[in-house]
Order: structure tokens, then C-alpha cells, then sequence
């Protein structure tokens, strides 16, 4: 079969990473293969219904910067409506890598976790992120900055969001809880999920330093959950699903054509979608999650996306963890504090 229901389609162009970061869910998991245009062009054919949202990552993607141009090359030849995006550490970006991103129009994603030093202790090459950041900037790129939260970073959410603003080309900030998974169990002496007083404490605290840069500078630098949250506000009993993998939309391929619903899940079996290399091995698979019976009476549940059913699984046997339903409910209150 096509993967004809799938509506966000990742394209792992490389397993290889030039940094080495304490959380990293995806180390163990691939090897260092590059991706080939076969692969590539073959997983974009088979997604034969589009438009899709594609997404190149790793991995670091950067480090198949080629491949990655004749992907754009064939889609764009093929008028194929592919709405492209990157996550990336940002590290490898000079001025020309720049250029050719906005020459490619991607929309991209940086991962950055804090201050400079809580970056360079949980990531690394924290000047060379910067400077990755600031070439965009040249080149008229927005970015947003992604932070995986653990116990290391949390309380400095309010000093992001000054990184955010000091750079001038970050639109906003998107949190994503930590997955024990990876190379977050070798280090978990040191790293460790946030707990929920501190995940409610300090996302609070963010919000209001947003709010006092938006007022002495006009400028706004807006947090994803919360702006997520006024939007399910505004538009009541709008539930829907946490992702694109929530539903079966959503595709990661390998570089050697294996197949997962989420790049968190990669190598567990239960998961697998089959080869890209053998059409008759595809199939669609779904993530859900369990609803803890908190959910049932909690305010916000007919307009909650819920939470990431990957992290579920990985942390908490497929049923909503404690610090997920928090970050979702502390969200809601903000904006319904902002709203009125």
C-alpha cells in the first residue's frame, strides 16, 4: 500500500550527530547511515495523496545537506505539495548553509535548552548554535527554538525567553518533557524529569517575562503550548488529536527504509510499519494513549489535545504521566488569565 494516509511525513536523512547530548532519545536506536535519494524519492512517491508536511531530521540533518537539496530539487521539479521544515542543531549553519536554506524555503527548528550554560552542559557548541542562528537571521529566517525540559533547565525558562528576544529572529519557544529513553538512562543520575510544582512554577514565570518584552518592546515572543491553549479556548470542543501519529498520519522513514510512526519509537517492534523498499509490508499503525482517570473530571477535557502518546509510552506504559496533564492544565489557566 501507498502511505496514503499520512499527513506529516520525517525523512531521518541521517542517523549521524556531531553532538552528543545527555537526553538524546534517539542514541542506541539508529547508526550512523546516511540516507539515498532512492529512499528518499521513494518514501515521498508513496505518499501520493499530499499536500504533506515534510520534515528532515536525524540525526543531525545538516550533515546531508546534499541529499537534502535534491529532495527540494524533486519536489519542486515534480510540483509535488510538500511544505518543508528542519529540526536541527543549528551548529553547522554559515553563511552559505543560510543562503541555501532560504533558497529552499524550509521552516526551521532549533534545538536549544536554556542559558548558554545550561545549553553547553545538556548539549554543547552552544557558541557555534548562535552563530548557526544569527546566519539565519542574516538571511531574513525565523526560527523557533525547541527545549527538551529535565530538572537542569527548568527553572531557567524565563532566561530563554530573553535568548529568544536578544537573537530578533526567534518567533517562540516550544517545551517538549523529557523521554527516559536513550541516553537519558545513562545519565539519569544527572537528568530527570521536572517535577510538576517546578514545570507549573517556571512556565508561569516565562509567560509573565513574555509579557513584560512585549510591553516595554513591542515585540512577542510567544510560547507554543499557551498559544495552543488560546486557541482550543477560543474554539471550544475542538479536541482532536495530540500529533499526526495520534491518528495514523504521521511517517518516519530510516535511512534503510524501515518505517515508525514517531521517531521516539524507533526499534521497538510493536511499532514497526514495515520497509519502504517493500510495498506490501506497509501498514498503518496508530499511537494511543490511556487517559488517567483524572482526565474525566478535569475542566479542560473536551478541549485537551492530550499529551504525547510516545512519551506515555516510554515513560509511563501508555498512560498519561502526571507532569504532561500539568504542563496542559497550567497552560489553559495562563491563557484563560490572558483572555480575560
Amino acid at each position: 500500500m501507498a502511505l496514503e494516509n499520512i499527513k506529516f511525513l520525517v525523512l531521518w536523512v541521517t542517523g549521524d550527530c556531531n553532538l552528543n547530548c545527555k537526553y538524546c532519545y534517539a542514541d542506541g536506536k539508529t547508526n550512523k547511515e546516511s540516507m539515498s535519494f532512492e529512499i528518499a524519492k521513494m518514501a515521498i512517491d508513496r505518499c501520493d495523496k499530499g499536500p504533506v508536511k515534510l520534515q528532515l531530521a536525524g540525526g543531525e540533518p545538516l550533515l546531508n545537506l546534499e541529499l537534502i537539496k535534491e529532495i527540494y530539487d524533486y519536489i519542486k521539479l515534480n510540483n509535488i505539495p510538500a511544505i518543508l521544515q528542519m529540526q536541527t542543531n543549528a551548529t553547522l549553519i554559515d553563511s552559505k548553509v543560510a543562503r541555501d536554506i532560504r533558497d529552499m524555503n524550509i521552516s526551521m527548528g532549533v534545538s536549544f535548552d536554556g542559558t548558554i550554560e545550561i545549553n553547553q552542559y545538556l548539549r554543547g557548541k552552544s557558541p557555534k548554535v548562535l552563530s548557526g542562528i544569527r546566519h539565519l537571521k542574516d538571511e531574513g529566517i525565523m526560527v523557533n527554538l525547541n527545549c527538551v525540559v529535565t530538572n537542569r533547565n527548568i527553572e531557567y525558562l524565563d532566561q530563554l525567553v530573553d535568548m529568544a528576544y536578544y537573537l530578533g529572529n526567534v518567533g517562540g519557544v516550544g517545551l517538549d518533557l523529557l523521554r527516559l529513553t536513550g541516553r537519558a538512562l545513562e545519565n539519569k543520575l544527572e537528568i530527570r524529569e521536572a517535577t510538576e510544582k517546578e514545570i507549573k512554577y517556571a512556565l508561569k514565570r516565562a509567560y509573565l517575562r513574555t509579557r513584560e518584552i512585549e510591553r516595554i518592546s513591542g515585540r512577542r515572543i510567544v510560547l507554543r503550548e499557551i498559544e495552543e491553549a488560546k486557541r482550543r479556548i477560543e474554539q471550544p470542543l475542538r479536541c482532536g488529536e495530540y500529533c499526526h501519529a495520534s491518528y495514523g498520519g504521521s511517517a518516519v522513514v530510516l535511512p534503510n527504509g524501515d518505517i515508525y510512526p514517531c521517531g521516539s519509537l524507533i526499534g521497538n517492534e510493536e511499532y514497526y510499519m514495515g520497509n519502504i523498499l517493500n510495498e506490501d509490508s506497509i501498514k498503518d499503525v496508530q499511537i494511543a494513549t490511556i487517559a488517567p482517570p483524572r482526565c474525566r473530571i478535569c475542566k479542560y477535557k473536551d478541549i485537551c489535545q492530550g499529551a504525547c502518546p510516545a512519551r506515555a509510552i516510554i515513560n509511563n506504559n501508555g498512560e498519561i504521566p502526571d507532569q504532561d496533564c500539568v504542563l496542559r492544565r497550567t497552560s489553559f489557566e495562563i491563557a484563560e488569565d490572558y483572555m480575560e
